[in-house]
Parts: C-alpha cells; sequence; structure tokens
C-alpha cells in the first residue's frame, strides 16, 4: 500500500488545475445550464459600490458583515485531505448556537500553482450567499478572479457579480461586472467536514517520523483518493492496534476528532483526540 508524503510543516499550499478547467474559470461566468458568458461581454459596469441589484440586498449584505465580524459564533476546521499528486483540500466556517452552520469555506491549493477559495453563507438550511476566488500564480495577466451570487427562494440564483485582475490587491479594489448566472453547491465542503463520501475517514495505513506516529486515513477511489495524517500516541490504543494490525484493518470506517498542533519551532501537525471504530 503506497502511503502519502505527507507534509506536517507549516501549512502552505500550492497549486494546481487543468488548462482547459482554467480557461472556462478565468474567462467566463455561467448559469446553471452551464452556458458560458466572456467577461468582455458584460452588460453592466458595477461603478457604484452602494448600488443595489435587487430588492433585499441591504438585509443579505447586513448578514454577511454580522457573520464576518461576530464573535457569538464558534469556528470549526476539517481535517486537512491530499491526493495523490499532494493537491491539498480542506474547510473551515462557523456555527451558531444551534450548531447550525452560518459561515462554511472550501479551500482547495494545487501543486502547480493555483488556488481556489470558496466560501457559503447560511440562515437556517438556506445558502443566501457564496462567492469563490480564484489565484493562478502562473499567469501574467487576469490570474485573479472573483465571482459571487445571491440566492433567493428555492436555490434559485438572483443575481451574480465577477471581476479579474492581475493582483490580489487590485482584485480587491476592482469593482464587478454582471455576469450571468452562477450556481454554486456546498456539497463538497460539507462532505469534508462531516468526513462523508470521498472523504470518509477508513483505515489506510500508518507511517512514522523521528518524534511522531501518524495514522492515516482516507478513501480509495477509481480515480481519485484523498487521504489525512493524524498523529497518535498511546493514549489510543484504537490506533495502536490498527497500526499494528494493518492488513487486517484496512478501510475500517472511523470517526476522527483532532486538534491542530503549532510547536514552538513553528512545526505543525494534525493531532487525535478522540477515534472510534464505527460499525458498518
Amino acid at each position: 500500500m503506497s502511503i502519502f508524503a505527507y507534509r506536517i510543516t507549516v501549512m502552505k499550499h500550492v497549486f494546481y488545475i487543468s488548462l482547459a478547467l482554467l480557461s472556462l474559470l478565468l474567462t467566463q461566468c455561467t448559469n446553471s445550464g452551464r452556458r458560458p458568458l466572456s467577461l468582455d461581454d458584460t452588460e453592466v459596469d458595477l461603478t457604484d459600490k452602494k448600488t443595489l441589484f435587487f430588492n433585499g440586498q441591504i438585509a443579505y449584505d447586513s448578514l454577511i458583515q454580522h457573520i464576518d465580524s461576530s464573535s457569538k459564533y464558534t469556528e470549526f476546521y476539517s481535517l486537512e485531505y491530499s491526493d495523490g499528486l499532494q493537491n491539498n483540500r480542506t474547510a473551515r466556517g462557523k456555527f451558531n448556537g444551534k450548531k447550525s452552520i452560518v459561515k462554511l469555506e472550501l479551500e482547495e491549493t494545487y501543486v502547480k500553482g493555483m488556488q481556489i477559495n470558496t466560501v457559503y453563507y447560511f440562515n437556517g438550511d438556506f445558502m443566501f450567499f457564496a462567492k469563490q476566488r480564484i489565484k493562478d500564480f502562473n499567469k501574467k495577466n487576469k490570474g485573479f478572479m472573483e465571482v459571487f451570487s445571491y440566492f433567493g427562494d428555492k436555490k434559485k440564483v438572483i443575481f451574480s457579480g465577477s471581476k479579474m485582475a492581475d493582483s490580489e490587491e487590485e482584485l480587491d479594489l476592482k469593482n464587478p461586472v454582471i455576469c450571468r448566472k452562477t450556481d454554486f453547491s456546498a456539497k463538497e465542503a460539507l462532505n469534508i467536514v462531516n468526513q462523508r463520501g470521498p472523504y470518509a475517514t477508513r483505515f489506510q495505513g500508518g507511517m512514522e517520523t523521528e518524534s511522531l506516529k501518524f495514522i492515516i486515513v482516507g478513501t480509495k477511489g477509481k480515480t481519485q483518493s484523498y487521504q489525512s495524517a493524524i498523529a497518535y500516541n498511546r493514549d489510543f490504543p484504537l490506533a495502536e492496534l490498527l497500526v499494528k494490525n494493518e492488513k487486517d484493518n484496512l478501510n475500517k470506517l472511523l470517526r476522527i476528532d483532532f486538534t491542530r498542533v503549532t510547536e514552538q519551532n513553528g512545526f505543525s501537525y494534525q493531532g487525535l483526540t478522540g477515534i472510534k471504530l464505527i460499525n458498518e
């Protein structure tokens, strides 16, 4: 069984995506029907940041600002997953006192120079706003893009806008333009947070460094697999037993609880705080 060479230094992400997808994302906006629209064919230049594009937008924007700035929400984060090419995916967010997610962010980093961050905002089960930012550090021009959408009843997009720039600083200052309605789905981010689907935490083996032992969890797919490494110690006999009898325990489903640990020298890794074998 091959084990990914997990990097357990301070988490620095690098990025990759295919040229076909890159061309699509950086030159087009699409609606749920995937009909392309070049950003050069926009209808309106949104030069006034105070312009309201639909009735009720003030309430949307106020809720987004409240979620971003309020300290009453609890922050959380997922395991960090890596595929066979060392491309990484992780999620983080905030939930309220009822354990309902109000903000969820998916971070995707690729080894050949790209980062994609997608953030989703919720009011109960209703996703009312989503925004995606793409950074392609290989492109000399227009390597930074942002697209966002507001959602209404029945998950229908009310309004979508986008912008492109040569740097992140320029992107922050640039005004968006209207584009055709762009749909978003938080399914993958939720799967990562909940350790399910392609991110289910099945036992895949163990590895050791000079100072730490790791249990490897993940799910092997037909075309793509994601795995995560979590450090453990003698306080977790189940982890020790699984690693000791690796061949007999491969692909057994686990529930993993963990924390992120950063030592004084900046050395960072995921540390096991709980492990449970799930009967299927």
